[in-house]
Order: C-alpha cells, then structure tokens, then sequence
C-alpha cells in the first residue's frame, strides 16, 4: 500500500508540472536556484552586468547576460541544455538563465523592471503579449540586428512566425518556439467501442458524437468515464476562431490598424460556446474548472475517466516522458491528431509561439551579446534539438532534415503530425492571429462568459454577445491609455 501511495505521489506531482507546462502555467522549483545550468545562477530580478557601463565591457571580460522564461518540465531541460553548451563552445558570451513563474508572471516582471530595477537583457514571451510589448516602448526591434549585418530571415525561416512579429514592417521579437494545437487521445477505448483510432474527429460535431459512444456509468447510475476533460481555458476559442478562418479582432486582426473591438462574439464564437454547454450538460465531457494550478484534465486521460483531451504540441516531449516512464495510471496508447473546430473549418493552424524580446534599456554590449546567444539558437543544429527535447516546433525549415528531428519523429509519430499541421497551414489574417493589447484582460472577460454558460445557466448566445460587450469597453479603455 505505501508503495502505491508513492507512486500516486510521484504520479500526481509529475502530472501537475505537466499540466503547467501544456499552456496553461509553468512550475519550476521556486525560483533561479531551482534547475539552471551549473554555474549559472542568479537571483531572479537581478542583473549581472548592471555594473558595466552602458555600451561595452572591460576589453577581454565575458559579458553576461540574463534571459528571464517561464519553462520547466521537458522545455526547461533543453533550454538549459542548450544555454550550457553554448557557454562551453565560446568565451565571450555566458548566458544566464532565469525562471519567472508563469508567462504572465513573467510578463509582470518583465514590464516591471522597464519601469525600475534590473531588466533582463532577453525576455522570452508568449506571441498574445506581443503588442503590449511593443506599446511599452521598452524594447529594441530585432529588425535593428537584422539590417546591420543583412541577416538572412527568407531563406529557411518558417514565415509564419516571421511575419506574426513583423508590424509596420519591423520584426520586434525573434521567434524561438513555435507550438500548434492538438487533440491528445487515448486510442484503445476508440477499438473498444467500435472506432478505428486511426480516425479521430475531425470537427466539434464528429467529436460530440464520438463522445457519447466513450460514456460509462456504474450500477448505481454515477459517471464512470465521460469523452472528454476539458478545461476552462481561453485558448481553445482562439484556436476555433482562427481555424475556421474569422478573425479574433477587427481591423484585420489588429495588423491593419490598432483592434478597437472583438469578432469571436459573433456566429462562430456563438456555435463554440454552445457546443462546449451541450457536451457539459449532457455528460459527454468533464468540466474540471480553470486547471490552472491542477492537473485535472490531464490526470482525466491518464486516469481513464476520460478519452480525449487538448493540449500543446509544446507538450509532447513531457507527455512521451510520463508514458515512458509508466506513471500513467491506465494504459495508454496516445494518440495525436489536430484539434478539432467549428464545422466548416479550413483545417489551418493559427500561429503559436514564443519570442525573444531585447530590452533596449540594457548596455549595448549586452545586447550585442544576446544577439549572438540568440543567433546560435536559431541555427537549425540547435532547433533540430530543441525540437526534440521540448516538443516546440523548429523555426527552421531545414531543422526536421537533421538526426535528432528524424530520430523523434520515427520513434514518436506525434511529432510528425504537429510538424505536419503546422507546415501545411497557410498565412492569412486569422492564422497570423491577434495583435490585441490588453489580450489577457480580453480573455478574462471571454473566460467569465463561457463559466457562466457551462458552470451557470445562462444561454450561450447571450453570454458570448455580453462577454464580447465587456471585452470592446476593455479595448476602448487600453486603445486610450496608451494612444
């Protein structure tokens, strides 16, 4: 029995990071000295060339530099894999890396250092962040970087992401980890209940209908194991939105003109919402809340109280680790397929990444520094690593050609099929996705709709249409602080 309740705790605790990490929030062993590269620790909010005068270094001193993130589990391994052979292979350079809590933790750190204290030299952000970086007015573009040396970014650059950074034709941030959605199931119940599991759903509708073949129930009437664990989460709406090919703000998503209003209030946005109520109601899915500090949509699956799920590809690697290493509590065959949308989609995914932002504020031989750091992750050895470490999809074409790209995706097909969607997916205006200032405020005013739908009583329709009311009031309010 005590040997059981050890693996329930190891099994518990590993699941709970990995929930985090699947885009929701991150979990790190408190702080700077919880993982980072030997030798390379710094306390969180500190800067280590603070001392140096701005704009160079004393002639053969290394300069240091600080890059603050929000990663952990599989990511957080290959980062610091990554940082610590570069510090090896070179002199000139030592890079510091420095864990901030979740991604909106460290956007408020991040934010608030531009206004006083230590700012890191390189900020690594989520891509909903990025106009309220550039409104901020504390960031140098990296176009800066690229047009001082003709840095080549059309010839084996995935352009999406690219051109999701570039406004008024200026790249401002370096993509570095790109993700697609997912749909993460487990294949033997599909067998079981007379579904090829070759052929998950394809769109909400097919994924209802499969749902409610997944269901049982006990002696006693009670819900033993339901289609699908869902989390109330605001990104599935964006996923829908931009999947279906509608905009998620006006103004052509914000890139033809600053947003001043929302566009998922509308029919499809009505369609999600009501489909996420019925599901619900009807029992073919469990609601386990917000999950931002639990596991419980994915303790679902991997508890069999549930078939299907969605995730991150940026998750793959610590999903094929906890599987490996049999601490899932029900046998799994994983199964990866794209996430499924609204009837009608166009099957294309939206853009999903996060970038490396330069503080401008910081010594110019710091980020001449960082720029290297920054360009020799970007080669397609390292994203060909990165790749297979994390589950981020490289930003390098040439990436899925290498060894450690090939290797993964042979021994884990899931890979491939993020590979697959993501290459496949063509740049429009509801792909590139948003840029939307007060995105997380936004999303809150989305998220308290949809509880009041699934967890209330309210229709749908109406409370998509009162939510979207509140988010334009949002977008007024920012559009006027800030222009």
């Amino acid at each position: 029995m005590d040997s059981k309740r050890a693996v329930a705790g190891r099994v518990a605790s590993f699941l709970a990071c990995l929930a985090l990490v699947l885009g929701l929030a991150a979990c790190g062993g408190g702080g700077e000295n919880g993982g980072e590269p030997e030798g390379t620790s710094t306390p969180p909010g500190a800067s280590p060339s603070a001392a140096t005068p701005s704009g160079g270094t004393p002639s053969g001193k290394t300069v240091e530099i600080t890059l603050w993130h929000s990663e952990s589990i599989a990511p957080l391994n290959a980062l610091q894999d990554l940082a610590r052979r570069f510090n090896n292979s070179q002199s000139e350079v030592k890079v510091k890396l420095a864990f901030q809590g979740t991604s909106d933790e460290n956007m408020a750190k991040v934010l608030a250092s531009l206004r006083g204290g230590q700012a890191p030299t390189i900020a690594y952000l989520d891509e909903i962040q990025a106009q309220r970086m550039i409104d901020s007015g504390g960031f140098r573009p990296v176009q800066d970087f690229i047009d001082k040396e003709n840095y080549d970014l059309s010839s084996d650059f995935d352009q999406k992401t690219i051109k999701f950074y570039t406004l008024d034709g200026k790249l401002w941030a370096m993509p570095i980890s790109i993700a697609v959605p997912l749909l993460y199931y487990n294949k033997l119940p599909f067998g079981e209940v007379g579904l090829d599991p070759e052929k998950p759903p394809k769109d909400l509708d097919e994924m209802k209908e499969m749902a409610a073949k997944f269901v049982k129930r006990d002696s006693h009437g009670n819900l033993t194991r339901t289609g699908m664990a869902l989390d109330i989460n605001p990104w599935y709406l964006e996923v829908v939105m931009g999947e279906h090919g509608d905009l998620y703000v006006n103004n052509e998503n914000g890139r033809q003109g600053r947003a001043t209003a929302v566009e998922w209030d509308g029919p499809t946005g009505q369609a999600f919402f009501t489909w996420w109520r019925d599901v619900v109601k009807e029992d073919l899915a469990i609601n386990v809340g917000r999950a931002l500090t639990s596991p419980d949509y994915l303790l679902a699956l991997g508890s069999g109280q549930a078939v299907m799920t969605r995730a991150s590809s940026s998750g793959l690697r610590s999903v094929v680790d906890v599987l490996e290493g049999g601490l899932a509590q029900t046998e799994v065959d994983l199964g990866i397929a794209p996430l499924p949308g609204v009837p009608g989609g166009t099957g294309y995914s939206a853009v999903y990444s996060r970038a490396l932002w330069f503080v401008k504020n910081r010594p110019q031989a710091e980020q001449e520094a960082g720029w290297k750091f920054v360009k020799w992750l970007e080669e397609p050895e390292q994203q060909a690593e990165w790749f297979a470490g994390s589950g981020y999809l490289p930003t390098r074409n040439s990436s899925y050609d290498l060894p450690p790209a090939q290797d993964i995706m042979a021994k884990y097909p899931g890979f491939r099929v993020a590979k697959d969607l993501f290459q496949a997916s063509l740049v429009t205006r509801a792909t590139l996705g948003p840029m939307l200032g007060p995105f997380n405020e936004v999303r809150e005013a989305m998220l308290q709709g949809l509880e009041q739908t699934v967890v209330g009583d309210k229709d749908p329709v109406a409370a998509v249409k009162d939510a979207g009311a509140e988010a334009n009031q949002i977008i007024e309010d920012y559009n006027r602080r800030v222009e």
